[in-house]
């Protein structure tokens, strides 16, 4: 009585692991594909022609630095663990830009012209590296399916680091995770951000598909062209006219300058 015990420590992971696939030659720009929750890799590298259909990218593919029950996770569910959560999510974004910094480093392409994404929980915290605080490797665009954005208290956007950075987002409306309004609203704030959002939707479950990965690689092709397809763009702002992107998630990111 009286007396406590300390804090347990928890040993913060201080990389996350990665491979780089054989595709023949050297490519132009980075492509980093990160899984989702406790989910195999190969659900996105069986895919690789798709998301690069003229093998344009080295592809890398990390390694969650978490895990859970035995799966390999980014972060713990938002709504079960809500605290671990937000530590994990943000050590996740901080451990994906010292990757990108190292995988410059091994290829000799550059980590700016970098383009990351994947599928659940991997594809938001890839999209959060366009606007997070404090990135030092901000990648050029990103891309989520099933994807959201952070939904706690305590992550920092930096203001105006979004701005003009290209950006795909593919929902579901069978997504059992949020009911489409959400992914909706996911998608408002993305484009609130400033991102160059192209977005669409599915009439699927929360699952990733080959649809999806081929609409990746027709808007990637757009990034490594630099010319994005702008019907594409008007559609999504058309599509999210009047849809309270960060409103939904009840303001509760702050703002660096």
């Amino acid at each position: 009585p009286g007396l406590c015990c300390p804090a347990a420590v928890i040993e913060l992971p201080t990389r996350v692991s990665y491979e780089l696939l054989d595709r023949g030659d050297a490519g132009k720009r980075l492509l980093v594909l990160v899984h989702g929750y406790g989910l195999p890799s190969s659900e996105l590298t069986d895919r690789a022609d798709l998301f690069d259909p003229h093998r344009r990218c080295t592809v890398a593919v990390p390694q969650a630095p978490f895990e859970h029950r035995g799966l390999r996770i980014w972060h713990r569910a938002m709504y079960t663990a809500m605290d671990v959560a937000m530590q994990q999510y943000l050590v996740s974004v901080r451990l994906l830009d010292d990757l990108l910094g190292e995988l410059e480093t091994e290829t000799g392409l550059s980590a700016q012209e970098a383009v990351i994404g994947g599928f659940s929980q991997g594809g938001g915290i890839s999209l959060s590296l366009l606007f997070a605080d404090g990135v030092e490797n901000r990648p050029a665009a990103a891309f989520g399916i099933c994807s959201f954005p952070p939904g706690f208290d305590g992550f920092v956007v930096e203001t105006g680091a979004g701005a003009g950075r290209p950006a795909f987002l593919a929902s579901a409306h069978k997504d059992r995770f949020a009911p489409i309004e959400a992914s909706r609203a996911g998608a408002a704030a993305f484009a609130e951000l400033g991102l160059d959002l192209t977005y669409t939707e599915a009439d699927t479950e929360h699952v990733m598909t080959d649809e999806a990965a081929l609409q990746v690689g027709t808007w990637l092709t757009t990034v490594m062209d630099g010319s994005l397809d702008s019907e594409a763009l008007t559609r999504t702002r058309s599509a999210l006219a009047g849809v309270d992107g960060i409103g939904f998630f009840g303001g509760r990111w702050s703002y660096s300058d």
